[in-house]
C-alpha cells in the first residue's frame, strides 16, 4: 500500500515537533541548572549586595547590613563551634578584627549551620559561646540560611569583603582568609586582611576570590 504524500508530511512534521520538543527540554533543564548552582554568585559578583536582617545572639536585637553605611566596609565571617577549621581560625580573626578596630570595618560573624538545641551550633550555645570569649561584636543567627543561601556561600569559615560606596555594598573579596589553615606561621598570602586594606584604600584586588577550605555549612 502506498502512502500518500500528506502522510509522508505528517510524519515528517512529527518527527520535527518531537526533536523541537526535545531540544527545548533540553535548555529549560539547563537554564534550571544554572539558576540554582550559579545564580546566587553571580549576584555577588554583579556587584550590589541586598540589605539583609538577622538576629544578635548576643543581644537578641536585629542587626541589619545597613545599619552600617556609614562604615568604608563591612566583613561577614560565615562560622561554626563544630568546624575544626573554623576553631583553627579563631585566633587569627581576633587578631584581624583588633587591628581594624576603628578603622571603619565592621565585623559579622555569622552561623547559618542548621541545628536543635543539642548541637554545637544551636543559638543558646552561639550566645553561650560568645559570652565566655567575649566577642564585641554582633554575633548573628541564619537559620534558615536566606544569607547564606543569597550569598552562596558554602563553608565555614568562609569570608566575604564588602565595599561601601554611599550606602551601597558591593563583593571585594569572598572566600579563604588565607592561604595555610592549620600553621599559622606558614601563611604566604594573607587574603581577608588584603582586600580589607584595598577596601580602605579604595583600590583594586589582584585576587578577588579564593576557594575557603572547612566544613560544608550544615543546611536543612
Amino acid at each position: 500500500m502506498a502512502i500518500e504524500p500528506k502522510g509522508i508530511i505528517d510524519k515528517l512534521n512529527k518527527r520535527m515537533l518531537l526533536k523541537a520538543m526535545r531540544k527545548n527540554i533540553r535548555l529549560v533543564l539547563t537554564i534550571g541548572w544554572l539558576a540554582v548552582f550559579v545564580a546566587p554568585e553571580a549576584r555577588t559578583q554583579s556587584g550590589r549586595i541586598e540589605n539583609f536582617t538577622l538576629t544578635d545572639v548576643t543581644s537578641n536585637r536585629p542587626v541589619s547590613l545597613s545599619d552600617y553605611r556609614e562604615k568604608e566596609g563591612v566583613v561577614l565571617v560565615f562560622t561554626s563551634h563544630a568546624c575544626p577549621y573554623a576553631k583553627l581560625y579563631e585566633e587569627r580573626l581576633t587578631g584581624l578584627m583588633t587591628e581594624f578596630r576603628g578603622k571603619g570595618i565592621q565585623f559579622l560573624l555569622i552561623n547559618s549551620n542548621a541545628s536543635s538545641e543539642e548541637t554545637e551550633d544551636a543559638v543558646e550555645q552561639m550566645a553561650k559561646v560568645a559570652q565566655q570569649k567575649g566577642y564585641g561584636l554582633p554575633y548573628l543567627a541564619d537559620k534558615d540560611h536566606k544569607v547564606a543561601n543569597s550569598l552562596g556561600a558554602t563553608k565555614t569559615p568562609e569570608v566575604f569583603v564588602l565595599q561601601n560606596s554611599h550606602g551601597v555594598f558591593s563583593l571585594k573579596y569572598r572566600g579563604a582568609i588565607d592561604d595555610n589553615p592549620q600553621v599559622p606561621t606558614d601563611v604566604g598570602t594573607h587574603y581577608l586582611k588584603e582586600a580589607v586594606q584595598a577596601v580602605l584604600k579604595n583600590t583594586n584586588l589582584s585576587l578577588a576570590e579564593r576557594r575557603p577550605t572547612g566544613c560544608l555549612i550544615k543546611r536543612e
